[in-house]
């Protein structure tokens, strides 16, 4: 069902809202209103790592509703997802995340370059590149 509702979807706009939200959450000052709830220690490494994998989820969902709609207007079957294209997303993703830390760093607001967020950026990444194909096929209902 969820297959009818993504296939209309454009190609693209599925990553552009995740890099928007990774953006905000990311460089603006005071992105959530504080809050008294005490979340585990670094709690953030999680959200990060979060945040980069659901971008590589929805960079993977992107290319396969692209494929998609390669084929419906040529009759070609599009080729596979290969491992090449994952690594390249993965890493992708993880330098917009140094990217991310260091502008954090620059723009002077109160947020600073944290090189244990970039690490969980790039396991976030790496992680769900192995688990996104799977699932993005679950989710389009393709074997």
């Amino acid at each position: 069902m969820l297959q009818k509702y993504l296939s209309r979807v454009y190609p693209g706009i599925l990553s552009s809202v995740v890099v928007m939200a990774i953006l905000w959450l990311t460089l603006a000052p005071h992105p959530l209103p504080d809050s008294d709830v005490s979340l585990f220690e670094h709690a953030d490494k999680v959200v990060h790592a979060l945040m980069f994998g659901g971008l590589v989820f929805a960079l993977v969902v992107d290319r396969e509703l692209c494929r998609q709609r390669r084929y419906e207007l040529s009759g070609k079957l599009p080729r596979g997802g290969n491992l090449a294209g994952l690594l390249v997303i993965a890493v992708a993703a993880t330098l917009f995340g140094g990217g991310i830390e260091l502008l954090q760093s620059w723009m002077g607001l109160g947020r600073g370059c944290d090189l244990l967020d970039f690490l969980a950026d790039a396991a976030g990444a790496f992680l769900s590149a192995a688990v996104s194909p799977s699932l993005a096929s679950l989710l389009l209902h393709r074997r």
